[in-house]
C-alpha cells in the first residue's frame, strides 16, 4: 500500500560496500521504492549527500542510441551454456529496441573474488565486534562469567558462515598480515575500479549474466561454501568498483531461473530501470515462477 512505512533498519556488515536496494516484480516497481528510501542520511557516515533523482521519470525513455559493452571476461568457459543463451537473447531484444552492442573487457575481473573475501569478513569482524552479548545482540543463558558470556554469545549468536567471515576478517587484520592482506585488496579495489571506468568510455552501460550457474536447489552448496563464494564472481566487482547494477530475470535454465545485471556508472540508477523498465514492456520473464 502506498501509506504508512514502517520504520526499519540495517546492520552493518561491510561499511564500504553496504548498499540497501529495493527487490521488486518490475524494474517500474523498483523506481517507485526507490524514490521512497534515496537520499541523504546524515547518521551515515557512507551516505552522499547529493540531490535524489526521480527514478520513475525515465522509465519510458527510448533506447535508440543505447551503447552495451559486453564484457568478454563475464562470458568465458565458467558460463552455463543456458545461461548464455538466455543473456544473449536479452541482448537480441535489447537491440531491436534500438541499441547497440560492443564488447568491452575488465581484465581484472577474476581478482574481485580474493579482493573482496579480504575486505568483506575484515570489515565484518570490526562492524560485529559490538555484538558481545552486552549491549547488542543475542545474549547467552546463565552465563558464569564475563569470559564466558562473550564466548558463548557469539558462538550461539552467530552461524557458521558469519563465524568463519569473523575469523578470516579478524587474521586479515591482525598485526602483521594487515599489509600483505587488506591493504593489497584495497589497492585491487581501485585498480577494478580504474577497469570500469575505461570502459565507459566507450559504452553506456555494461550488460552481463549475474551468476555463472542456474540458481541452487536448497541446501545445495551449504557445505561447499568455496563454490557458493565462485558463484559472487560476476557481481563482486561492481560492489567494489561501487557502482549501481539492476539484475534481471531473463530465462530458465532446467525449470530453474538466470538472470542478467545492467551495471551503470555512478548515479546512473534511473538510467538502469529505464532499460530494465523497457525490457520488461517485450519481454515477461519477470512475470513467470519455476516450475519447481
Amino acid at each position: 500500500t502506498y501509506g504508512r512505512v514502517s520504520r526499519w533498519g540495517m546492520i552493518a556488515y561491510g561499511s564500504s560496500l553496504d548498499c540497501g536496494g529495493p527487490m521488486t516484480q518490475t524494474a517500474e516497481d523498483a523506481a517507485l521504492m526507490l524514490n521512497a528510501i534515496a537520499g541523504f542520511d546524515p547518521k551515515d557516515s557512507t551516505s552522499m549527500n547529493r540531490p535524489v533523482d526521480d527514478y520513475q521519470a525515465r522509465l519510458n525513455e527510448p533506447l535508440a542510441g543505447l551503447r552495451i559493452g559486453l564484457p568478454k571476461e563475464y562470458f568465458g568457459d565458467g558460463l552455463n551454456d543456458g545461461i548464455r543463451a538466455a543473456v544473449m537473447a536479452a541482448v537480441s531484444e535489447l537491440e531491436k529496441l534500438g541499441a547497440t552492442v560492443k564488447e568491452i573487457s575488465l581484465p581484472r575481473t577474476e581478482l574481485s573474488i580474493p579482493a573482496y573475501y579480504i575486505i568483506a569478513p575484515a570489515e565484518a569482524s570490526t562492524n560485529l565486534s559490538r555484538y558481545d552479548g552486552v549491549r547488542y545482540g543475542y545474549r547467552c543463558k546463565d552465563p558464569v562469567d564475563l569470559e564466558d558470556l562473550y564466548k558463548r554469545s557469539r558462538a550461539e549468536g552467530f552461524g557458521a558462515e558469519v563465524q568463519r567471515r569473523i575469523l578470516v576478517g579478524t587474521y586479515a587484520l591482525s598485526a602483521g598480515y594487515y599489509d600483505a592482506y587488506y591493504k593489497k585488496a584495497q589497492q585491487l579495489r581501485r585498480l577494478i575500479r580504474d577497469d570500469f571506468q575505461t570502459g565507459f568510455k566507450d559504452v553506456d552501460v555494461i550488460l552481463a549474466p549475474t551468476t555463472p550457474s542456474p540458481a541452487w536447489t536448497l541446501g545445495e552448496k551449504s557445505n561447499d561454501p568455496v563454490a557458493m563464494y565462485l558463484e559472487d564472481i560476476y557481481t563482486l566487482s561492481t560492489n567494489l568498483a561501487g557502482l549501481p547494477a539492476l539484475a534481471l530475470p531473463c530465462g530458465q535454465v532446467g525449470g530453474l531461473p538466470v538472470g542478467l545485471q545492467l551495471i551503470g556508472n555512478y548515479f546512473e540508477e534511473s538510467h538502469l530501470l529505464n532499460i530494465g523498465h523497457q525490457y520488461q514492456q517485450v519481454t515477461d520473464w519477470h512475470q513467470q515462477a519455476p516450475a519447481l
